[in-house]
């Protein structure tokens, strides 16, 4: 059985009196409306604004969007985003982006470990940026391919493929963890 197969089972089969409610996805559909994403669920309900956050946001990324109305108040999850119609979908990556406003690390240009501070120097998608974590150990998250960094101020930031780091960026890194 594969891992996101177990994952799955292990969100849905549990006992407990909460129940988890999965829409379909040819039947949410989602409208810009200025700064506002708007959303319908088919013969349930239309919501003046959705807010989507990701129920795993480190293990499962792209799967499991959860659907909240302006209250908090949960409307429903989306299992698979790739199932929705394309500009639906395209809606709700633009919202969950700006949500999760996370730059990846392109580059690592030095990381400087001093009295359990590390001093992090890079170059992410979103230009260079120097900023400070706890131990690596603290703030370091492996991912699937990469890893996610947490700073002092729970900014993070991104490795999503240690593969697509240069040699120098490798090296400095394996070195620290």
């Amino acid at each position: 059985m594969d891992e996101t197969k177990e994952k799955t089972e292990e969100i849905t089969n549990f006992d407990s009196d909460f129940r988890l409610k999965l829409l379909e996805p040819k039947k949410v559909k989602f409208f810009r409306a200025g700064d506002a994403l708007r959303g319908t669920i088919e013969d349930e309900l239309s919501c003046l604004r959705v807010v989507p956050m990701r129920a795993f946001p480190l293990s499962m990324r792209e799967q499991y969007i959860s659907l909240r109305n302006m209250e908090g108040n949960e409307l429903g999850i989306i299992k698979n985003p790739a199932e929705l119609d394309k500009e639906s979908r395209k809606l709700l990556e633009e919202e969950i982006s700006k949500r999760y406003f996370t730059p990846v690390i392109r580059s690592i240009k030095s990381l400087k470990d001093k009295f359990g501070i590390v001093e992090w120097e890079v170059e992410t998608d979103r230009g260079s940026k120097k900023f400070i974590t706890r131990s690596i150990h603290e703030s370091l998250v492996e991912s699937k391919e990469g890893f996610v960094i947490t700073d002092m101020e729970n900014n993070r930031y991104e490795i999503r493929d240690r593969a697509s780091l240069d040699s120098h960026s490798v090296s400095i890194l394996d070195r620290k963890i």
